[in-house]
């Protein structure tokens, strides 16, 4: 009693040795690599999101930029017309020397009013001319709030610098920067290209950077002109790194567009654009929290699906272990010994739910059924034998008849009887392989040809002039092993089915080598595949066909298609199809290696 008690307690410690070594193996097996399985799930899609949205945010920029450029150009044009509709000259030659400049200043400064003061892209347009060092006419635009704050801050400190650069202008166009005020300059010039003036447009700032407020995520933005801070932003006056002129041209490089992520609240998109001689740098800055706010969501999601699994899979996999994974093992194991040939074995049913105690009980009874039938079928199997022996040595002996064949056929030769002489030889040959006193499964291509030849020739006396048959053989290949009785069968079927034998029938054989080791033996004939022959054929060549319903043609090229199949594997075998002239070309193909199970 001790012992057993000793050994149960053995078995216990046992048991639980094992659900250690399942749980570590669930822990390696399982929830490691559904861990790294959701990390790298996590991984691509937040890549795939950085992705999508940097190109996102890249083409949002790069169609803000467009539209910008669109602007300017407007400003340009706008500036132009004070060349080209020639007004401003005419008053200067009309009024030049007056000393009254009143008229002159109120017809330049009505012509300023049409054309700028509606305009939105302006706040204020000035005009300096040249031989009158202090002038300035001007016109405001006060629905974008210009004023004469505007007009004082050009005199004072704008006018200078924009005077400057207009010195080298010629009649181009060209953008200053002063103090975060960005202003459109050009010269305006005489008949002979003399300028006599310069007329500067101050862009609206809030007009220019309007279309970047679209751009999803758009926390601020901040413009350079060739490294001066026109549009300075809030974030800019914070001091961060990254909207410093060094720092931004050095992440472009040489790049005229650059994304930059970041893992903190912001991150830039940096774009370079050079016009009218210069140029100009925008940086904008992206609320992270809006821009890869579906990236967070993934993450958090995964990281919450991952913890509540946990209990989940950890309940499942002892659920299984103990009534699914222990049953089945021992269902295997029976299953394996019934296999090696154990028959009637019968496993202990301890099992306490329906599913398993039923196919326990099920297996158990099979077992026993398996072994009665086997012990009946193997007595069946006895008899059969011994009455199949019975009626062979009953039927005529195939040599025999051989033989009678031979002595006939010398009988037709003494009276000269050739035809039918060929034609017992013929036969002959066609009985002797069909005897295969060698048993052998593979024969050389030239027995192989020899034994359709001999089916060829009986059909030739039969038809006369009706049949025609031509060969292309390789003669490179005719000690080549291939199973038997492979090509004599398609040959038939092409006689019996598919040629119009009344009219006129051609045969044509050809057999050749593929480089690629396969050998292709092919049987065409001018018969025509219809649909109705097409679908016979499917299903013959088919797995589910009732062979009691086929005739012994059909069965004899399904039987071709099996066995090349068995021999060689499901790429070799029978293929059946029309050509280029709708002639039934039947192809045989199988491997030039002998495999070694021969």
């Amino acid at each position: 009693m001790n012992r057993m008690a000793g050994k149960d307690k053995k078995e216990n410690g046992k048991r639980k040795s094992l659900r250690w070594s399942m749980v570590r193996r669930l822990i390696f097996g399982w929830f490691l690599p559904l861990f790294l399985m959701i990390c790298g799930v996590i991984f691509l899609m937040t890549r795939n999101v950085l992705g999508q949205v940097e190109q996102t945010i890249q083409s949002s920029v790069e169609k803000t930029v467009e539209i910008m450029q669109i602007q300017l150009k407007d400003c340009e044009t706008a500036s132009k017309n004070a060349s080209y509709m020639a007004v401003i000259a005419k008053y200067y030659r009309q009024f030049w020397g007056v000393e009254d400049r009143t008229e002159f200043r109120n017809s330049v400064e009505e012509f300023l009013r049409q054309q700028y003061a509606y305009d939105d892209n302006c706040r204020t347009a000035e005009l300096v001319v040249l031989n009158e060092p202090g002038s300035c006419y001007y016109a405001l635009n006060e629905s974008n709030g210009g004023s004469y704050q505007d007009i004082r801050f050009f005199n004072t400190k704008a006018r200078g610098k924009i005077l400057k650069v207009a010195e080298t202008l010629d009649t181009g166009t060209t953008l200053v920067g002063v103090e975060g005020k960005i202003y459109m300059v050009r010269n305006l010039v005489t008949s002979k290209f003399v300028p006599y003036a310069v007329l500067a447009l101050e862009l609206d700032q809030e007009s220019l950077m309007k279309s970047y407020t679209g751009i999803w995520g758009y926390a601020d933005a901040a413009l350079y002109w060739n490294g001066e801070l026109l549009v300075p932003g809030i974030l800019a006056n914070e001091g961060s790194p990254e909207h410093s002129y060094a720092y931004i041209m050095d992440a472009l490089g040489e790049k005229d567009a650059v994304y930059e992520y970041k893992g903190g609240g912001y991150s830039h998109a940096y774009r370079r654009i050079k016009t009218y001689g210069g140029t100009m740098v925008l940086m904008v800055s992206l609320d992270n929290s809006v821009t890869y706010a579906e990236m967070a969501v993934m993450q958090y999601f995964f990281v919450i699906l991952f913890l509540f699994m946990i209990p989940l899979v950890v309940q499942m996999m002892r659920f299984f272990h103990k009534k699914v994974t222990v049953p089945l093992r021992e269902l295997i194991i029976a299953a394996d010994t019934v296999r090696e040939g154990e028959l009637g074995i019968q496993i202990a049913n301890r099992e306490d739910n329906e599913e398993f105690y039923r196919m326990k009980e099920s297996f158990n009874h099979m077992s026993l059924q398996l072994k009665n039938q086997f012990d009946r079928i193997y007595l069946e199997e006895i008899a059969l034998r011994d009455a199949k022996i019975m009626a062979l040595q009953s039927q005529i002996n195939p040599h025999f008849l051989n033989n009678t064949l031979e002595i006939i056929n010398w009988e037709a030769r003494l009276n000269g009887n050739d035809k039918v002489s060929g034609m017992i030889e013929a036969l002959s040959t066609m009985l002797e392989e069909t005897m295969n006193r060698k048993e052998a499964q593979f024969h050389s291509v030239a027995e192989e040809v020899a034994y359709a030849d001999a089916y060829l020739y009986i059909i030739s006396q039969r038809f006369g002039a009706k049949f025609s048959c031509t060969k292309r053989i390789d003669e490179r290949l005719m000690s080549l092993q291939v199973p038997r009785l492979i090509i004599q069968p398609i040959v038939e079927n092409a006689v019996e089915h598919g040629m119009d034998i009344t009219e006129q029938g051609r045969l044509e054989v050809r057999l050749y080598g593929r480089e690629d080791g396969y050998l292709c033996i092919e049987v065409e004939d001018n018969g025509h595949l219809t649909k109705e022959d097409r679908k016979r054929i499917d299903r013959i060549l088919s797995q589910d066909v009732e062979m009691s319903k086929e005739k012994r043609v059909s069965l004899g090229i399904r039987n071709v298609d099996q066995r090349l199949k068995m021999i060689y594997g499901p790429d070799c075998g029978l293929f059946i199809d029309s050509n280029e002239n709708d002639d039934t070309v039947s192809t045989i193909l199988l491997k030039m290696d002998v495999p070694s199970e021969q």
